[in-house]
């Protein structure tokens, strides 16, 4: 039940009774490329009190280090690496196969999306293919009978993918059906995001199809998921 905060004893109250604060970014740290107002006197205020100060976002298309770009010419502190503080669903799906789940070494992943989840894969040490691989990204037919499955593929991970077509799917999906035990991810589930000139579809949107096509949901390790708590408690 949500309590509206009247007092500066309430305020105060809130902030003694929880020692880590998780911020969305978009709509609520900035919009677009302009800075809410108060954002970062709200951050600086935490630090002084020695709270841990989190930032979590559904944008699978950047890495933390892509996002770190975007705070530091705002003007808004946050850190990686040093002391992890930006956690994004790419972050989190590569988290996820590589600390929860523990892919093996030696095993790949086939993924649905963009350069930021590769970037973010590969920090965790995890082999892919399929992504922004020219060969994958074309709107020639899919001929199945060329198709040979990779054995060492045990996950596939599908984000926001703006070059997504019938191969990439088709892929996924042999990958899938194939092989009972490879692992569905999907960094988030939402539907649609806002661009600077409105509402276009989002990660949710491009792994439906694999949902329908499969019969089976994916693992979902963005917001509001319980897994991408998961994911940020590994770390």
């Amino acid at each position: 039940m949500s309590v509206r905060l009247s007092s500066t004893q309430d305020y105060a109250s809130l902030l003694d009774r929880y020692d880590t604060w998780m911020f969305d970014c978009d709509g609520v740290l900035w919009h677009g490329d302009r800075l809410i107002d108060g954002v970062v006197e709200v951050l600086e205020m935490l630090r002084r009190k020695n709270k841990k100060v989190l930032f979590v976002t559904n944008n699978a298309t950047k890495s933390r280090k892509s996002y770190k770009g975007k705070f530091d010419h705002l003007g808004v502190e946050a850190h990686v690496r040093s002391k992890d503080e930006i956690y994004g669903s790419a972050y989190a799906a590569a988290v996820y196969l590589s600390s929860v789940v523990k892919l093996p070494k030696q095993k790949k992943v086939y993924v649905i999306g963009q350069s930021g989840l590769e970037e973010e894969l590969h920090e965790e040490g995890i082999a892919f293919l399929g992504g922004t691989d020219p060969a994958d990204c074309t709107l020639a037919p899919f001929d199945l009978s060329n198709f040979e499955l990779d054995p060492d593929v045990a996950a596939v991970v599908c984000g926001l993918d703006t070059q997504i077509n019938y191969t990439k799917l088709s892929k996924a999906f042999q990958y899938l059906t194939r092989n009972p035990e490879c692992l569905f991810v999907a960094t988030n589930e939402d539907s649609t995001y806002p661009s600077a000139d409105g509402l276009l579809p989002g990660a949710g949107s491009i792994s439906a199809p694999l949902r329908y096509a499969h019969g089976k949901d994916p693992v979902c390790t963005g917001k509001p998921s319980s897994t991408m708590l998961d994911c940020i408690n590994a770390k």
